[in-house]
């Protein structure tokens, strides 16, 4: 898999070393590392300190957002560590917000930069301003704070990719006659050599808001499309495997011809290949009708995952069609306890075999939540009550009888 081009750098700078001066052209933001920053600028001959910045602390982006000149200068108090943050890491947020938040982002900044002039023509200060700065310091502060640990996390992520620190793990989806294995969820996992384990929602998140999600997902379907082939010729030709599919993904024109491309390589068929897919991603643009249709006209079979949590599910089952539904693992952790779980999980059920939908219960943490699900009818389960999420080398190492 090859890595996006940039990655996050750092730089180091020695006490009074200057970073940047007011009037430089910006070609980088900073994230304090180690040490401490000065922000300075002068006025009538004197040099006027404007803020002592900490680690943590992000600076010269607004010459990065409305390419003006820098409004100030910038130089380290004590040893410095600075990561960098190029202007695509900033502009490409930009880009893709809202054109309303990107107008008054814009406009934000221009105030600021007006106010930073009148400061600049004046010695004089008051309480009353000064209480007003540090107010409004405090309520950009953790925003500014959540901001930089992004930044910093995506930049860890590049390094991850370049340096192969992901990797899959396979929970099985079990038929529920008699609880063998039909096929495996490919699940991405990363332990970070800085941060420990990364709970995926946190990194899938940070990937999906920029093109880190593309080559990551690459990565997952060519890994696991390769492990399902030697998990086939050990077990079971007829295995399946299940990806999750995001929107960029879906939104790319290329994804299904490459996804096939990968497929024949490996010596699979796209029958045994399943998407998943949750409501949002997938109805959340007019593209979804013909990329639906691309996919079951290749041979992928399409999984809604999450089911009944997101959009209006019973319209969009009417207008697509769809070969599997997941019932949600917050509808199944009630079965055995909640006569309102069961009722639910009952009706899904009975709707989607009337539209000829196979269904997958995630979650199934207990004996109780598994005999209802049987009694009523459901297909597939998956969950720790089965299997938790298994590395490579302990699915080869299962039972030849857990293979149906």
């Amino acid at each position: 898999m090859t890595p996006p081009n940039v990655l996050l750098t750092t730089r180091h700078y020695r006490a009074g070393d200057p970073i940047f001066s007011e009037g430089d052209w910006g070609n980088f933001a900073y994230i304090i590392e180690e040490g401490q920053v000065e922000i300075w600028t002068e006025i009538q001959g004197d040099r006027r300190v404007l803020n002592v910045l900490q680690p943590g602390s992000l600076f010269g982006e607004l010459a990065l957002v409305d390419a003006n000149p820098r409004s100030a200068s910038a130089s380290a108090l004590t040893d410095c560590i600075l990561s960098l943050v190029t202007p695509d890491q900033v502009n490409q947020r930009i880009d893709s917000a809202d054109p309303i938040l990107r107008l008054l982002l814009l406009v934000v900044i221009g105030h600021f930069r007006s106010e930073s002039n009148n400061f600049r023509g004046t010695n004089d200060s008051s309480p009353e301003l000064d209480a007003a700065l540090t107010k409004a310091k405090l309520s950009l502060k953790e925003r500014i704070t959540g901001a930089v640990d992004m930044i910093r996390l995506e930049g860890e992520m590049q390094e991850a990719i370049a340096k192969e620190q992901f990797h899959l793990v396979y929970q099985p989806i079990v038929f529920m006659d008699d609880l063998r294995i039909e096929g495996f969820e490919a699940l991405i996992r990363w332990q970070s050599p800085k941060r420990g384990f990364v709970r995926p929602d946190v990194f899938i998140q940070v990937a999906e808001a920029t093109d880190l999600i593309i080559p990551i997902g690459q990565w997952v379907i060519e890994q696991g499309l390769k492990d399902l082939k030697s998990l086939q010729t050990k077990f079971n030709s007829d295995l399946l495997m299940s990806f999750n599919i995001v929107g960029r993904q879906t939104n790319n024109e290329d994804f299904i011809p490459w996804l096939l491309e990968r497929v024949d390589q490996n010596g699979l068929t796209p029958n045994k290949v399943k998407l998943e897919i949750i409501e949002r991603t997938l109805f959340s643009g007019d593209s979804s009708a013909p990329w639906i249709e691309n996919c079951r006209s290749r041979g992928f079979a399409l999984v809604l995952d999450d089911f009944g949590t997101g959009y209006s599910s019973l319209q969009y089952l009417n207008e697509y069609k769809i070969d599997r539904v997941k019932i949600d693992k917050s509808f199944v952790d009630g079965l055995g306890t909640n006569q309102n779980s069961e009722s639910i999980c009952s009706a899904i059920l009975q709707l989607s075999h009337a539209l000829g939908m196979t269904v997958v219960a995630e979650g199934i943490e207990t004996q109780a939540q598994l005999e209802v699900l049987q009694s009523l009818g459901c297909d597939y389960g998956q969950g720790y009550l089965f299997s938790r999420p298994l590395p490579f080398d302990q699915v080869m190492a299962l039972p030849r009888d857990s293979f149906r």
